[in-house]
């Protein structure tokens, strides 16, 4: 959890998603049970003002910095997320991996 932290230190936080990991069937049939109530793992995606940063396991899986909070657009159809780089070009990040619930897709639509 301190990885990203260091990374968004000193920004201003605009968006934030914090969902609990999944398990996948290898880690629960290996470690049985205990596996899964002990498991505790969160994923985490943020946007801050001047990057979008994504968290899946403890492991930093994106880490981009943008322009202009106000050009980043969410496509719901696809879970993905439009930004413009400070090169002045487009670029698409998924969001699949996050697992997006209905309420995660509307409180993005809405910021």
């Amino acid at each position: 959890m301190n990885v990203f932290y260091k990374i968004i230190r000193g920004e201003t936080i605009n968006i934030k998603i914090k969902k609990k990991s999944d398990i996948s069937f290898w880690q629960y049939h290996i470690l049985g049970l205990i596996s899964f109530l002990t498991h505790n793992s969160h994923d985490y995606f943020f946007i801050t003002e001047k990057r979008v940063l994504l968290v899946i396991k403890n492991e930093v899986i994106i880490n981009i910095e943008y322009e202009n909070f106000d050009k980043i657009s969410f496509n719901p159809l696809n879970d993905t997320l439009n930004i413009s780089l400070k090169e002045k070009e487009e670029q698409t990040i998924p969001l699949k991996l996050l697992r997006l619930s209905y309420e995660e897709i509307q409180y993005l639509k809405k910021n």
